[in-house]
């Protein structure tokens, strides 16, 4: 499900609400299982919400650049803004990974994705640096429909770790916007499990260029925190 940009706008839109789907849980976006079209793909999100009473803010990046039809690199840094981020009130994140495409067609992909992982705040006895493994799997359902579900390990010092998945499912009523629902599991070995749902609407203008808004809650028991979304979605350089 990726294009070159000699196709149409509307085909290469078609392309890019499949294979680019914004993940914040609470780690930096992470694209679908479809490589991005020629010219590559970058999104910036940001996030406003409540824990524990007291506000917090994230900013994620997403860049990915392909190295042809079935090979891309991808880099995701992440910034979180709030109380309990340790002395300094932040912590970051960021990967720097290849993803790979094992099967690829108009109904379908399926994709492998491998890379480094740096932590500015780390667990108790847990390294700064790791390693993460990535499947990632997607369906087209009829013209204007898309699942993609995502499964993740990860490794570091001292054997800490932990496993992430995450399920989304999008509908394109027309050209201009995409309705997205997500789930988000995060499990490490090393802190709290939780499980979040967003809800968003990205409306696309010129050029495949998209504004994302909506909301996102936790829905495992603990705390709602409920927050605001609001992404960017283009090319590099734009």
């Amino acid at each position: 499900m990726a294009g070159a940009e000699a196709k149409t706008r509307s085909s290469i839109a078609g392309l890019r609400f499949l294979s680019l789907l914004a993940a914040l849980a609470p780690a930096p976006a992470i694209a679908g299982a479809w490589i991005a079209p020629e010219g590559g793909q970058e999104i910036w999100t940001n996030v406003a919400g409540e824990r524990a009473e007291a506000m917090y803010f994230e900013t994620s990046g997403y860049w990915e650049a392909p190295l042809g039809r079935r090979l891309a690199v991808v880099a995701a840094p992440w910034l979180e803004q709030a109380y309990d981020a340790g002395e300094e009130g932040w912590r970051a994140e960021a990967t720097l990974a290849l993803k790979l495409a094992l099967l690829r067609g108009e109904a379908g992909a399926m994709a492998v994705q491998a890379g480094a992982v740096w932590t500015s705040l780390p667990a108790h006895r847990c390294g700064e640096t790791g390693a993460e493994l990535r499947w990632l799997g997607g369906l087209s359902v009829g013209r204007a429909s898309f699942v993609n579900l995502e499964a993740a390990a990860r490794r570091g010092e001292n054997g800490c770790g932990g496993e992430r998945a995450e399920l989304s499912a999008g509908y394109r009523a027309n050209e201009n916007w995409l309705a997205m629902g997500q789930i988000f599991l995060d499990a490490p070995d090393e802190g709290e499990t939780t499980l979040k749902a967003q809800f968003t609407l990205v409306r696309f203008g010129e050029e495949g260029r998209g504004v994302q808004f909506g909301v996102r809650t936790r829905i495992d028991g603990g705390p709602a925190e409920p927050a605001l979304v609001l992404g960017f979605w283009g090319q590099p350089g734009e």
